[in-house]
């Protein structure tokens, strides 16, 4: 686990030329951190989390996920270390029930169907939602689409999660049961989201992000408590405080 690390040294990127919308930022992780990626909407949070994961390929810079360079030929090795869930379940999950989805990527790498099995199993257990193990993907809640998308990671085991706005469509019982999961994950894992409470709870480092650059990276509980900065920025303190 010494080298499950992310390091990301003078990147940016750009959809449009001349139009950065992550400038020149550099941070690196160690494998056990827990980090909250914060900032008003469209300053590049989802952005960069699909840099790390190689959705988003064409930036300047460097970026090393367990000290292998995100590049198009490595891009199996990263992804086997690395479980990214989207913000849009619905980019996520493609089979007709939760099973199957949750099972693809098992089987896809040739895991034995037991194996996969016991996998299925053990994050449909984890989540908390073996009730869905045959229910038809169409015919569920957003809140029962992203369960199923973070199960869909947890079955293979990764060394790093990345997670796009987690939180979106749960009720307070699956959020608090997000929250449980998220704590119990004792690797590298970094959460973009403007649920900046489920941060607090979660996270004891925080990035926050502001016109694509870092303008703070530190103690969550410092950051998250700092309202001047946080309403510069377009956020506000956490509800709990």
């Amino acid at each position: 686990m010494s080298h499950i690390r992310i390091e990301v040294d003078h990147v940016s990127f750009s959809y449009e030329k001349g139009n950065d919308i992550i400038k020149d930022i550099s941070f690196s992780t160690d494998s056990h951190d827990s980090i909250g990626l914060i900032g008003a909407n469209g300053v590049g949070k989802s952005t960069l989390l699909k840099m790390l994961v190689g959705l988003n390929l064409d930036f300047r810079g460097s970026i090393r996920v367990a000290d292998i360079p995100v590049q198009k030929h490595t891009l199996p090795k990263i992804r086997e270390k690395i479980g990214y869930v989207f913000q849009d379940s619905d980019s996520q999950l493609f089979m007709s029930t939760a099973y199957e989805d949750i099972a693809f990527a098992p089987r896809n790498y040739g895991l034995p169907e037991t194996e996969v099995i016991r996998r299925v199993e053990k994050a449909l257990d984890a989540v908390g939602i073996p009730h869905l193990k045959d229910k038809q993907i169409y015919k569920m809640s957003g809140g029962e689409k992203k369960l199923v998308s973070i199960a869909t990671i947890l079955s293979m085991t990764p060394d790093i999660i990345l997670m796009d706005e987690p939180s979106i469509a749960l009720d307070p019982k699956n959020r608090r049961n997000l929250i449980h999961i998220l704590n119990q994950f004792d690797h590298l894992k970094v959460i973009a989201s403007h649920d900046l409470d489920m941060i607090l709870d979660t996270c004891n480092r925080t990035i926050l992000l502001a016109n694509g650059e870092i303008v703070k990276d530190g103690d969550t509980k410092a950051i998250l408590s700092d309202q001047k900065l946080l309403e510069q920025h377009g956020l506000e303190l956490p509800l709990c405080m």
